[in-house]
């Protein structure tokens, strides 16, 4: 069937119950796609904190700036994937962009088995990953929304996306092991040495083999298999628009409504996963049995993915709006409990603190759920992708790249992260009342 004869039509019910097998194998290849372009993306939060013990002379502000480099550019790069699919076709564009990963794969694995590299070098490859990695999201839910009905938008965009951020999680948890082992063997390069060094003395207690390039090297088999799955798997929505049709949306008052709103989540859970394995060890590592980081930090991502499917389901039952009503409390209680955990005597306290930042990937999660379904019954469909797209870019562009950075300067200046959180805070009050005034209150010009 050529693509001028395709139609697809979801609304319709008795269309529906014969092809949605179709649209449940077109999830499925995409949110693969999606989890590993998440693991790429945020290879650098895993990898950033093994390097210091490696050799690296990386100060407290460039240790921040890593991830959040790689944030900014997977925030510019999604710009584009927001209009590509309704230009090229979702098949091509993920096609396209899966592919695109070996660069910064083969790159980085190459540039971290030098610790004299300067920082300017870490910091393109940073950037590189985002660039190829970072804008699937846009181009995924952009996608997704064409084969789902609208009732069951929240539940599909929730487990596509949901799924996918789940790639966060798996390079948060999967990168320490690799990198603890010649899983490539010569083919690979040679080991490093990974000093241990006591926060207080600063003397070598351990020594150990490390492999960095491996935070890279895992990807690739699975990039060569999921583009080539993603090819001969989908296949493009025969919908189309033009760029300019498709820049309209940024006229209209409800995308920039929408964006600030999922700004909020969205920003809060890439920007916390950046930051949060540095974040752990710059409040907890001066005490003795400080915590490891990544032996906890990939929770936070892994909470806020498993949790989104759970948002979209809430979020179909009982409206998007109410969802995003609790999730902005939650982030408002959650930040402000955070800031009685930063100024820790004992690693016991460490604890707390995770209960407090589990709190904010678990809003995030709902809410990056939420405010999608939100979006998905707001616009049509033809609207509704640009701007789950765009809005999907906003969000770390705005504030996602912003939250390590903030935290690296108030960690910098103070001593701790409170000043930054306050701010954050201050955000998610605003949102609530966004929310409310615009889509809950009892005049509210859109009721969803």
């Amino acid at each position: 069937m050529t693509q001028q004869q395709f139609v697809w039509e979801p609304e319709d019910q008795q269309f529906w119950e014969k092809n949605k097998g179709f649209a449940y194998r077109t999830i499925i290849i995409s949110f693969l796609a999606l989890h590993l372009a998440f693991a790429v993306w945020f290879m650098w939060s895993a990898l950033v904190v093994r390097l210091p013990g490696l050799g690296f002379n990386l100060t407290v502000e460039q240790r921040f700036w890593l991830p959040a480099m790689s944030l900014l550019m997977g925030a510019v790069a999604r710009f584009p994937h927001t209009f590509l699919v309704l230009k090229i076709g979702g098949r091509n564009t993920t096609a396209i962009t899966t592919a695109l990963m070996l660069v910064p794969i083969f790159g980085i694995a190459i540039v971290v088995q030098d610790p004299a590299t300067s920082f300017g070098t870490l910091l393109f490859w940073a950037g590189m990953a985002g660039l190829a990695a970072g804008g699937q999201i846009s181009s995924s839910s952009a996608n997704i929304n064409l084969w789902f009905p609208k009732r069951l938008s929240g539940t599909a965009l929730g487990v596509n996306v949901g799924l996918g951020n789940l790639g966060t999680s798996s390079a948060q948890f999967l990168i320490p092991l690799a990198i603890a082992a010649g899983l490539f063997g010569s083919y690979g390069g040679d080991s490093m040495t990974f000093n241990v060094v006591n926060p207080k003395t600063k003397e070598i207690v351990n020594s150990m083999p490390m492999w960095p390039q491996n935070a890279a090297y895992i990807w690739l088999i699975p990039t060569i298999i999921i583009t080539a799955l993603v090819w001969f798997g989908m296949k493009s929505h025969p919908a189309r628009g033009s760029f300019g049709e498709q820049f309209k949306v940024l006229k209209l008052k409800h995308t920039w409504i929408t964006t600030i709103l999922y700004t909020m989540t969205f920003g809060s859970f890439s920007g916390f996963a950046g930051a949060l394995p540095t974040l752990i060890r710059e409040v907890f590592g001066h005490l003795p049995d400080a915590p490891d980081p990544l032996k906890y930090a990939f929770l936070g991502p892994l909470v806020g993915a498993l949790i989104r499917p759970i948002g979209g389901i809430l979020s179909d039952k009982f409206s998007g709006g109410r969802v995003t009503t609790v999730v902005a409390f939650l982030f408002i209680v959650s930040a402000i409990g955070v800031t009685f955990t930063t100024s820790p005597t004992s690693a016991d306290e460490f604890g707390i603190f995770l209960a407090f930042m589990l709190l904010i990937f678990a809003a995030a999660g709902l809410g990056n759920a939420s405010v999608f379904k939100q979006i998905a019954m707001i616009f049509p469909p033809k609207q509704a992708s640009p701007v789950l797209g765009f809005s999907a870019a906003v969000a770390v562009l705005v504030f996602g790249f912003f939250v390590p950075i903030l935290l690296g300067y108030s960690i910098s200046g103070t001593g701790s992260p409170n000043t930054a959180f306050f701010g954050f805070t201050t955000f998610y009050a605003f949102c609530l009342f966004l929310n409310w005034y615009y889509y809950r209150r009892a005049k509210a010009e859109v009721s969803c």
